[in-house]
């Protein structure tokens, strides 16, 4: 049995992840359990990282197609602490409030890192959703066109935070849909 075993979450830690999150302590304490579970033999929670294979391997993230970009937006050079952990399942959990879910929505969804949401982000979440590159180049060129005539306000063919705030704002199934159940609870 490992030393982060032996030391279980002080009431204190679970009051102050708590009034930083929008998790509640059953939530924390069972990503708390699962997060020990990881943890290397003699370590502290507190004192151990996680890589993004071990977190993108969990049942929560392995068939989102978006693991990837989940893991790389709420790590750390790679690597997760208890508390990014928490972050992350925050985001996703059903309390957090809107903003913060489409700044972080437009973060995953930013596949090129370059700021804005343009064509070649929606081709790669288009083909992402439908699971295959099996897709017809006209097929995709007519949904990436179609969702940049209606979300894109300017001239440019890219979507800037403020303009996908917007798009998200008239969505209600956005907010219901950009949840993650992690670790059991």
């Amino acid at each position: 049995m490992g030393q982060c075993l032996r030391h279980p979450m002080q009431w204190d830690d679970l009051e102050e992840y708590q009034a930083l999150t929008f998790l509640t302590k059953k939530e924390i304490l069972c990503i708390h359990d699962t997060f020990l579970k990881l943890c290397p033999s003699g370590k502290c929670y507190k004192d151990v990282t996680l890589t993004m294979d071990q977190v993108s391997s969990l049942p929560a993230l392995r068939v989102n197609p978006f693991r990837d970009r989940i893991c790389k937006v709420f790590s750390h050079n790679g690597l997760f602490s208890f508390e990014d952990v928490l972050g992350m399942a925050s985001v996703f959990s059903e309390q957090a409030c809107p903003s913060l879910k489409i700044e972080y929505a437009f973060r995953i969804y930013d596949l090129n890192e370059n700021g804005f949401i343009d064509e070649e982000d929606l081709r790669g979440i288009i083909l992402r959703l439908l699971n295959s590159e099996d897709v017809s180049e006209d097929l995709l060129s007519g949904i990436t066109s179609h969702v940049l005539s209606e979300c894109v306000l300017d001239e440019e063919d890219k979507l800037s935070f403020s303009e996908f705030e917007l798009a998200m704002a008239k969505s209600p199934d956005f907010l219901r849909s950009f949840r993650i159940h992690f670790w059991g609870y």
